[in-house]
């Protein structure tokens, strides 16, 4: 055990906590500081083994069904569809209930749509400015944003549903048909034993340690996130009032961990996953969400107006300009263009368009030194001469890519950002205030060789820096269970590598052209025409300029030696 590891063990065993640390040998370990309703000891002293299995998912849709009905047309104001089995593999663990069609649904048409109406649809503002309003600092901002507050919303509506009311918050105010349809809702939810084998969030630690070594995209970045929230809702919060906020609920026969930070976990796998962002905002909606994902002929969950007069805003499924679906065929949507990292860390499964390797992507982060002798000058420019509106933090993440087509070429914006983070030695003049409102577009374009020498090396090294860290990782996938966290792992791992090795061979190859590309300095010259030798034929006497002379005119140079003191 490392040094650092004994002493954590040391203090939080006065504190009446366990501590577990991984045993993968990866050089980066990520303790886990976890309380009696941890997942560990959570499963292990729970007695209802049956409870922990699939639960009875035909009486759940059943329910849910009957509250859809009655919440029509106040709230659902479009509905050929109802919740059932999902008809896509069985063997896959992450598809459980899924969108069906009751009715013949035509190439374009609407399936579902669904009002914005804060008595079903969570968001963060309803969190922030109604139900939690009178409890969390009004200017509360919280690591884990958007999706936090919306987990907190989805822990007030279990806490209220399994305790009929007695527990949790008593926002918003609903009438009965969205009370009961919010109520079944909850119910239909995975449970946080399922979602132990559907999301990144609740694997075990092992497997969270093969994920943070595959990917670029880091999860323990995401997890920091949300044991920061936790630690802090926990002290000034939850543990101030157990009545309001219990730590455990009991639903459907099973044990939920509640506002706890066990609880808070599965809230934030639950809106990760569910959550779509539509007409400006994040938002968790009841019913859309049941609707799983495919590849082809589908479309994004949209917003648009509805009801009777066409004036009420709510988001909607719409089928494909190219599907139908028959009667009791299931209805897809698409979760949107996302890398196989970014599918596997919202939603916990790879679509085959990720498994395919056709469209590769890794993630590259990059960060203003602050220990930049320009680094003022460079953030001032990152804040106030970039973007309107929309000001540059100093640490940017971008894309690299790797397709049929595209030869590796990294995004040009990144490439803009890193101009400005290496600018520096004799480039450094354009800092100066006289170019603060151009700079910006200067780093669109080639600034110098040695400066594009060193975008490239910092590209090339962060590329590689990603390579090492997968290296000693298996990459072929087992065939006996292509839906373990081992084999999902692995196709991210590949899929990464090969974006990232793309833009290394791409780069390679441009720091063989350095000498070939036009920089600053000539393209300045070439704007103030002194880009070439001076010539006696463009003198003023041979254009028959009246107003110059053989040794000055206007555009022109005086005639080398002809200096007149």
């Amino acid at each position: 055990m490392h040094y650092l590891q004994r002493v954590l063990l040391f203090i939080v065993s006065h504190c009446g906590f366990a501590v577990a640390f991984s045993s993968v040998n990866s050089g980066f370990h990520r303790p886990r500081l976890f309380g009696p309703f941890s997942p560990l000891l959570y499963l292990s002293n729970t007695n209802n083994n049956a409870a922990l299995q699939q639960q009875d998912l035909p009486a759940i849709a059943k329910k849910l069904n009957q509250a859809i009905q009655k919440s029509q047309p106040e709230f659902i104001k479009t509905c050929k569809v109802e919740v059932g089995c999902s008809l896509t593999n069985n063997n896959d663990k992450s598809t459980r209930l899924g969108l069906i069609a009751t009715d013949q649904i035509k190439k374009g048409d609407i399936a579902l749509s669904i009002a914005y109406d804060d008595q079903i649809v969570l968001t963060p503002d309803l969190a922030l400015n109604q139900v939690w309003k009178d409890i969390l600092p009004e200017k509360y901002d919280g690591w884990t944003g958007d999706n936090g507050m919306i987990a907190l919303l989805v822990l007030n509506e279990l806490a209220k549903t399994a305790s009929g009311g007695s527990a949790g918050i008593p926002k918003p105010f609903r009438k009965q048909e969205a009370s009961d349809l919010v109520s079944a809702w909850i119910e239909a939810l995975p449970s946080p034993t399922e979602m132990r084998q559907l999301h990144p969030y609740l694997w075990s630690e092992d497997d969270q340690e093969i994920l943070q070594s595959s990917s670029t995209k880091k999860i323990y970045r995401l997890l920091d996130d949300i044991d920061e929230d936790v630690a802090w809702l926990e002290e000034r919060i939850w543990s101030l009032d157990r009545k309001k906020f219990p730590e455990t609920v009991e639903l459907n026969g099973e044990t939920y961990p509640c506002f706890s930070a066990n609880g808070f976990s599965w809230a934030m796998s639950i809106a990760v996953s569910r959550s779509v962002y539509v007409d400006g905002s994040l938002r968790l909606i009841p019913i859309i969400d049941m609707a799983n994902h495919d590849d082809l002929g589908v479309e994004e969950v949209q917003g648009g107006t509805m009801g009777p007069f066409g004036t009420t805003k709510g988001a909607l499924i719409r089928s494909g300009s190219t599907r139908s679906y028959e009667k009791g065929k299931e209805v897809f949507v698409s979760y949107g263009p996302k890398s196989a990292a970014e599918y596997l860390l919202d939603h916990g499964f790879l679509p085959k368009s990720a498994k395919s390797l056709q469209t590769c992507v890794a993630e590259l982060t990059f960060e203003l030194d602050q220990d930049d002798r320009f680094y003022d000058d460079k953030l001032d420019i990152l804040e106030f001469e970039t973007y309107d509106n929309a000001p540059m933090e100093p640490t940017q993440s971008f894309d690299v890519v790797s397709e049929t087509g595209r030869d590796g070429e990294p995004d040009p914006a990144m490439v803009q950002f890193l101009r400005l983070v290496k600018l520096g030695s004799k480039d450094a003049f354009l800092l100066e205030s006289v170019f603060r409102k151009e700079v910006w577009e200067f780093m669109s374009m080639p600034v110098s060789e040695s400066n594009e020498r060193d975008v490239l090396d910092a590209i090339s090294n962060s590329c590689s820096k990603g390579l090492i860290e997968m290296e000693g990782m298996e990459d072929s996938v087992g065939d006996d269970d292509l839906m373990s966290p081992a084999s999902l792992c692995a196709i991210v791992r590949k899929s990464e590598k090969k974006a990232l090795s793309s833009t290394i061979e791409y780069v390679n190859r441009e720091k063989e052209a350095l000498d070939l590309k036009e920089y600053y300095q000539e393209r300045r010259l070439k704007d103030l025409g002194l880009d070439s030798d001076w010539n006696p034929e463009d003198s003023a006497a041979s254009t028959g300029d009246p107003y110059g002379d053989d040794d000055m005119s206007f555009g022109q140079r005086r005639a080398p030696g002809s200096l007149d003191w």
